[in-house]
């Protein structure tokens, strides 16, 4: 069962640009190099400057489970000072 990991970000404001250019030197390459990672896609928002989603695409439950949480706590440590809050929900991929 593939898996899709939601996540909203609420950047400090007028840092979005930085928040974006940050998430990609510093989670895309972790997240690449994790297996079960397929693709990331990163949304801004056309109604809120200071909002970004993004949505993780992986091949199953049991790999994004996996992602090691140290490296999880020292990655969104590196996004301080441009990112305020982060939510998450993950959904499984409803195949018919």
């Amino acid at each position: 069962m593939a898996v899709i990991e939601l996540l909203r970000v609420t950047c400090v404001p007028g840092r979005r640009e930085e928040f974006l250019a940050r998430d990609a030197e510093v989670w895309t390459p972790a997240l690449a190099r994790h297996d079960g990672y397929i693709d990331k896609e990163v949304w801004v928002s056309l109604d809120n400057p200071d909002r970004v989603t993004i949505m993780v695409r992986w091949a199953s439950l049991a790999q994004w489970k996996t992602f090691p949480e140290d490296l999880t706590a020292e990655l969104d440590a590196k996004m301080q000072g441009v990112q305020l809050e982060l939510t998450g929900e993950a959904y499984a991929i409803y195949d018919e």
